[in-house]
């Protein structure tokens, strides 16, 4: 990779924007990620360009063609708020030859929808839990070899959107019942598969060839009912106000059993490769109080804010947060810009 780089950062906007300053969007908390990216880039020495995008492509277009980048930085999740289409932006950017951060649109596409991942694990002896897809506006389908309680959740959607106490079910009827909220409220299929009880953990990857799994981070309820399933609902991740009340904590992984962790490690390389992700990614993985392994999900565009699951990670590991994004940019430089 050139020691010197223009780099174009790409990121949501959650509206069209008015032109290309955006100072008055980051004085905000919720673009604190942004800003700990670019400060990154700066650190190392990088020429950065910003564009948001929320439903228009011509823009982007326009500014690859006046001002070429090396490489873009794609941090866009979605496309005029919807996550379908995540991994259209990054198929126009390889219709376009231009190098980019991040695994490829076909993995992208793959791990947006819950099944298609499983498929895909479970010839690798990978545990995946057993599970039904209910098509939007549909609620026929068996679940008689499913084995309750069962956990409803949208298919397509990230970062817990979609999640509550009530995705718990424990019968049919509170199954499709939330299947039919998901449908109305949602707009999405719902996936319905057996809900595994255990401890919750995010295994971060960093890598192409060459893979390295980070430490391990695990979620704790420390104040929750002890008869109430544990899981990450939306509330239990983004709400603070609930986390500090049940006194849920994302924390460094508690002490396992001898080789547990290295088994961990090596099933998060296998279904990587088998993902064929590229760059970055994190797994969310459920142990069962017998130390069996299920792998829950798999995030192929993982947040890099610096407080969050994989920048912490890197720290552990002693890579410095400037060096984590250094990173990233090498190892989309390594597969897109040498084709």
């Amino acid at each position: 990779m050139k020691a010197h780089l223009k780099v174009l950062l790409i990121f949501d906007m959650p509206v069209r924007p008015a032109g290309t300053d955006y100072a008055k969007h980051f004085r905000s908390e919720d673009w604190q990620n942004i800003q700990d990216i670019i400060a990154a880039l700066n650190k190392i020495g990088q020429e950065v360009r910003l564009l948001g995008i929320h439903d228009r492509i011509r823009p982007l277009i326009t500014e690859i063609r006046r001002h070429p980048p090396d490489i873009v930085f794609n941090l866009l999740e979605s496309f005029a708020n919807e996550r379908k289409h995540e991994s259209s932006i990054v198929g126009l950017l390889e219709l376009l030859k231009v190098p980019y951060t991040g695994s490829p649109s076909s993995s992208l596409t793959i791990c947006r929808n819950k099944l298609f991942t499983k498929r895909i694990l479970a010839p690798h002896r990978i545990k995946v839990p057993r599970s039904v897809v209910f098509p939007l506006g549909q609620r026929r389908r068996s679940l008689r070899h499913l084995k309750f309680p069962v956990f409803v959740k949208p298919i397509g959607q990230e970062g817990s959107d979609g999640i509550a106490q009530s995705s718990f079910a424990e019968n049919v009827p509170a199954c499709l019942e939330r299947v039919l909220f998901l449908h109305e409220h949602h707009h999405t299929d719902a996936l319905v598969e057996e809900y595994i009880e255990g401890r919750e953990f995010y295994a971060s990857v960093i890598g192409n060839h060459r893979l390295r799994v980070l430490p391990l981070r695990e979620i704790i309820f420390t104040e929750f009912p002890e008869e109430k399933p544990k899981f990450a609902t939306f509330k239990a991740k983004w709400d603070e106000d609930f986390r500090s009340r049940w006194g849920i904590k994302n924390t460094f992984a508690l002490p396992l059993p001898e080789g547990l962790e290295q088994k961990i490690a090596h099933l998060s390389r296998t279904a990587f490769r088998a993902l064929q992700l590229k760059g970055y990614g994190r797994l969310d993985i459920r142990l069962t109080p017998e130390n069996e392994i299920y792998v829950i999900e798999v995030n192929p565009n993982p947040a890099l804010n610096k407080d969050d699951e994989l920048a912490q990670s890197a720290l552990k590991a002693k890579i410095p947060y400037y060096d984590l994004i250094r990173r990233v940019l090498q190892l989309g430089w390594e597969v897109t810009a040498k084709g």
